[in-house]
């Protein structure tokens, strides 16, 4: 015959099963959102040698990139420009910005500086080197808004 388990044995089991229920239905912290990469701004135009700009500015940045695009394929001239302040009334004594070639579709980050940021307004232009159509785009992600 089996032996049955004793009353005194389920008790400790009970325990762990009840908590291990509870903290599953409290879940995570609802206060924390996982940063996204979203379109902050985007510009398409189509011709001869044509050439398309988006400016952003972009609040507590934790990455920001260009993503490029043209039809039909061909190289594309890349340029862009950064300047993050530290403070919201601030200016950055060293803006940062440069230029490059790509054959799309292109995704590149941009290197953010190593500091406290209040914000940073980016500009990027994309130009053609025939004709057809080209896009172009700031993606950005941000840090949560503080609670207060």
């Amino acid at each position: 015959m089996p032996a049955l388990p004793q009353p005194h044995r389920r008790r400790p089991l009970a325990a762990l099963l009840a908590a291990t229920l509870l903290l599953a239905a409290c879940g995570g912290d609802d206060d924390v959102a996982t940063p996204k990469s979203v379109k902050v701004d985007g510009a398409r135009k189509t011709g001869d040698r044509a050439k398309a700009t988006a400016e952003a500015i972009v609040e507590r940045p934790l990455s920001i990139a260009i993503r490029v695009s043209a039809a039909p394929k061909q190289r594309v001239d890349v340029s862009w420009a950064m300047s993050c302040p530290k403070t919201d009334t601030g200016k950055d004594a060293r803006p940062t910005g440069g230029t490059y070639t790509v054959t799309p579709p292109n995704f590149r980050r941009i290197a953010l500086p190593k500091r406290t940021i209040a914000f940073c307004a980016v500009n990027a232009q994309a130009q053609l080197t025939r004709s057809g159509r080209v896009k172009v785009a700031v993606v950005a992600s941000e840090k949560p808004k503080p609670k207060n």
